[in-house]
């Protein structure tokens, strides 16, 4: 496909990507998010379900297996995940969690501590947060610690948080059986985290 200078059609880009990726390969897919990081959702969506169906292709027709199809699934998540993580940002798309932690270089216990303070949060909580799992609204003080520890405004908080929704981590994606992501609410979050009841009423008490 040429590239012009007029603003290019999602259908467009997608029906090019379909034609010259028929299986996407993880390289394919960080060259594609990047010459269209605008349609990068879309063209994820599409290698997941092209990948899918390649994959399904190879199983025999008269003894398809769950362990199979789950493992083809967990496969096309995993090679998701690598072109995710190794695909540049752009700030059209908002920002990434995991993209403001490797900047102020830090990780998920780090931001735990930072966040957590003399009262204390447990890993799981942050965790849930970067990874998609906690939907809004988040209680004040943990937006307001949250927001120190990552050196944001309240704006990026919240555009991170959506995108974070939007796209949730599915980790390495090596399980035997194809994995979900059920975002909860961030009180249901706290209180079945494991926290002590002091600390579970700190963060829901605002």
């Amino acid at each position: 496909m040429t590239d012009s200078p007029q603003t290019p059609d999602r259908d467009d880009v997608l029906f090019a990507f379909h034609e010259a990726c028929l299986r996407p390969t993880t390289k394919q897919i960080i060259d594609w998010t990047s010459r269209y990081p605008q349609f990068a959702d879309d063209i994820r969506a599409h290698a997941a379900a092209a990948r899918d169906l390649e994959a399904q292709k190879e199983v025999p027709l008269d003894e398809p297996t769950e362990t199979t199809l789950a493992r083809a699934y967990s496969r096309a998540l995993n090679a998701l995940y690598q072109a995710d993580v190794k695909a540049p940002v752009h700030a059209s798309n908002g920002e990434y969690f995991q993209d403001i932690l490797a900047t102020r270089g830090m990780d998920v216990p780090a931001l735990a501590r930072e966040v957590g303070g003399d009262i204390g949060i447990r890993r799981s909580v942050i965790a849930d947060l970067i990874n998609g799992r906690m939907r809004p609204p988040v209680g004040r003080r943990f937006l307001d610690a949250s927001c120190r520890g990552l050196a944001i405004t309240r704006d990026r908080f919240f555009a991170a948080l959506e995108r974070a929704i939007a796209t949730p981590r599915y980790g390495l994606a090596k399980a035997d059986t194809a994995p979900t992501v059920t975002a909860r609410n961030y009180e249901d979050v706290v209180k079945d985290s494991g926290m002590t009841e002091d600390q579970i009423r700190y963060w829901l008490d605002d």
